[in-house]
């Protein structure tokens, strides 16, 4: 391997391991919502924005490295690298651990995938990056959704059951607009009511709830993986448009260059 060739892989190796890195981070944030996922607000729903463009870069490093790195196993050094940077992130205990690995076998079972179909064809072409992108992309929204159930499972150990604060917020803006408009009851006659009001529906909604608060984890953890597992699969597309760009760029760049092999093709016949 000549100087310049092993400088370009080191970067690409780098690429995935940075952007593996970043999307460990996101993913660590998003195992720390905890109750706060069920407030519907913006504060909530940019991390998981931010782990759709984590994923993305995810994509695009991966399928450099799958696409341009050879031999194969410096792409298996590559991803091994690249779930040490998540496991980081996740923390050094058991369920990081099995997610990081599961990470590992994915970029493997990537990496393979893609080199078999770029052999398989005539010429270049994104499209074995696309069919085997998607399977790798679900791996790492597993992951996330078992690291903010484990998240919240646990803030709920310790902290007990709370009752969702969208809950509370449509109950009391019911309630507010009712108490209000009685005619009867001075302005901090209506605080008080109000205050009652809003003590008393909290506890009864956290009573109801309170049987089923285990369930409740992996309930929401169920909802998130079914919305960025549907996300997911409707722009698997896009990934693959970005990388056309950026091939196209490289090639342009002279960091790299399509070469023409000939090959000897072994097929039994019938004479």
């Amino acid at each position: 391997m000549t100087t310049s060739k092993l400088v370009k892989t080191i970067v690409f190796v780098a690429l995935l391991v940075a952007a593996s890195a970043y999307l460990g981070n996101i993913g660590r944030q998003i195992g720390q919502l905890g109750a706060a996922a069920l407030a519907l607000s913006i504060s909530t729903l940019y991390p998981l924005l931010w782990f759709l463009v984590a994923l993305l870069f995810v994509a695009v490093a991966a399928a450099l490295v799958a696409a341009l790195v050879r031999p194969l196993w410096i792409c298996f050094v590559a991803f091994a690298l690249a779930s040490l940077a998540v496991l980081l992130f996740w923390g050094l205990n058991l369920i990081a651990l099995v997610l990081a690995l599961l990470y590992l076998l994915a970029g493997l079972l990537y990496s393979r995938g893609v080199a078999k179909g770029l052999d398989e064809r005539i010429r270049f072409s994104v499209r074995p990056i696309e069919e085997n992108q998607t399977a790798l992309a679900i791996v790492l929204v597993i992951a996330v959704c078992v690291l903010f159930y484990t998240g919240y499972a646990a803030e709920i150990e310790r902290e007990g059951f709370k009752a969702p604060s969208f809950v509370m917020d449509i109950a009391m803006e019911v309630a507010e607009r009712q108490i209000g408009a009685m005619p009867d009851l001075t302005p901090q006659q209506k605080e008080e009511v109000i205050a009652e009001f809003q003590q008393l529906f909290e506890q009864q909604v956290e009573d109801a709830l309170r049987p089923y608060q285990k369930l409740i984890p992996a309930a929401v953890a169920l909802m998130l993986l079914g919305i960025l597992t549907t996300i997911v699969r409707l722009f698997s597309w896009f990934p693959a448009l970005i990388l056309k760009g950026i091939f196209a760029g490289l090639t342009a760049c002279h960091v790299t260059s399509a070469v023409t092999e000939t090959r000897e093709v072994e097929r039994l016949i019938i004479e």
